[in-house]
């Protein structure tokens, strides 16, 4: 992203070290980064299928940008970069958003309705 003209914060440097960064909650991270205008960059959309996650995602007020779990680095910076306008375009919202990348372009993510267990 620094390429790309704009800085990326990573894990370690929200928890202050790699080794604190690895297995931390979703719940944690997003209340680290609560209000500070960030756009997330993300893998896991389970996320939004959490209950817990979901309300910490909507608590700190990020647009988030899914990218695909299996995309190598290459393909990965190809996506970003390719759709970097767009992006910035969305992120510049008022109201933060869920948007998935793909190789066709920006589209918004449908969170999913938990599921009511019956009894």
């Amino acid at each position: 992203m620094i390429d790309l003209g704009y800085r990326c914060h990573t894990p370690p440097e929200v928890f202050g070290t790699r080794a604190e960064s690895l297995g931390a909650e979703d719940t944690t991270w997003l209340s680290k980064i609560a209000g500070s205008g960030w756009v997330v960059l993300n893998r896991d959309a389970k996320i939004m299928e959490r209950p817990e996650e979901l309300a910490a995602y909507r608590a700190a007020k990020v647009h988030m940008f899914y990218l695909p779990g299996e995309a190598t680095r290459a393909h990965l910076t190809q996506l970003v970069s390719g759709n970097l306008r767009d992006i910035i375009t969305r992120a510049t919202d008022r109201t933060p958003e869920v948007w998935r990348i793909t190789n066709h372009g920006v589209e918004r993510f449908v969170i999913k309705k938990p599921r009511s267990r019956g009894k």
